[in-house]
């Protein structure tokens, strides 16, 4: 009884409150995402990474987000010794309630890299973000009390007896993100901040009135410090705001390469959730210009005497990027 009163729960939560921005834990696996002037700031010519996170899987249907990002550095010849650009493409895909809620976001946006000093150790970028945003409900993947059959199931087939007419909402919007990045001989350190929605767009789903969709603000901090040539350590955080939603995350990775001569690296980390008391343990494992990782969920709190099960995968390919794990700039 109380695992369907939290399915239930859980349904009502999803349909009341999805207008909230999709996020990660791992949110360095969708940098274009997590801030727009994100786009350019890596190691190497070219960037690609996916990420796949599901949700409440063992509690009835899974919420399941994805996303895939792509960006590229513009050649630098000898009127930009001093500065780049870069472009990048994203796209983020959300659905839940059986697969029948999806949402789609779909970003380009455009960095400018200025370098504050002549030996490059400072730099500052700002990046606008366009997105097109779309999202549907399909009301035949969902049952409701009138398709009670009486035998303790549902049938589809029987009417919902509902006059719900707008089932899909669409709209453009842009987002902006500025970033700071140091570097030094041992350490470096980036500082970021991105606004979301500044053209205050309007959803209409579920009634015949259209609601704002809220701003949300992001505050990022990352910094890497090289204890030698086989040991670096990671510390990054992040402050989400969306209207009543406040999320803030901070953890460390402990970086480990087994010998002088692999070009192979172990991640081991930890992130802590504090608005939710959730801890986030992260196993990963980087090869040259690829890396991959695995976190798991772990709630501080137990919810109706059930402990949701929630992971993510995530993949990052960056093109001409080892340069033997000594990293200008904290990993995003």
């Amino acid at each position: 009884m109380y695992r369907s009163l939290f399915i239930l729960c859980l349904s009502l939560t999803t349909l009341c409150c999805w207008a909230q921005d999709p996020k990660f834990s791992q949110y360095f696996a969708a940098p274009l995402s997590l801030n727009p002037a994100f786009t350019g700031f890596f190691d190497g010519d070219y960037r690609i990474a996916a990420n796949t996170r599901q949700q409440w899987g063992n509690l009835g249907d899974p919420y399941n987000t994805y996303s895939v990002s792509g960006d590229i550095k513009l050649v630098e010849d000898e009127n930009f010794i001093n500065s780049y650009f870069s472009l990048g493409l994203s796209g983020l895909f959300d659905e839940s309630l059986n697969k029948a809620l999806k949402s789609q976001y779909i970003s380009a946006s455009v960095s400018y890299y200025q370098y504050m000093d002549e030996e490059h150790r400072f730099k500052f970028g700002l990046a606008p973000q366009l997105s097109y945003v779309s999202k549907y409900l399909d009301y035949n993947k969902l049952t409701f009390a009138s398709q009670y059959n009486g035998g303790g199931g549902f049938d589809s087939s029987m009417p919902n007896y509902l006059d719900l007419k707008n089932d899909k909402t669409s709209y453009f919007d842009l987002n902006i993100g500025a970033n700071f990045a140091a570097n030094f001989d041992y350490w470096s350190i980036a500082v970021g901040y991105a606004q979301y929605h500044l053209t205050k767009p309007q959803e209409a789903m579920l009634s015949n009135s259209s609601d704002i969709v809220s701003a949300r603000k992001t505050i990022n901090l990352g910094l890497l410090y090289l204890l030698n040539n086989n040991i670096d350590l990671n510390f990054t955080g992040v402050y989400n705001a969306q209207k009543n939603n406040k999320d803030i995350i901070f953890g460390t990775v402990l970086g480990l390469k087994p010998g002088d001569e692999t070009k192979m690296k172990l991640n081991f980390g930890m992130w802590y959730k504090f608005n939710e008391a959730s801890f986030y343990p992260y196993v990963g494992v980087a090869m040259g210009n690829i890396s991959a990782g695995i976190n798991y969920t772990v709630y501080g709190s137990k919810l109706m005497s059930a402990t949701p099960r929630t992971y993510e995968l995530s993949f990052i390919y960056r093109h001409n990027n080892f340069k033997g794990f000594k990293v200008p700039c904290p990993k995003f």
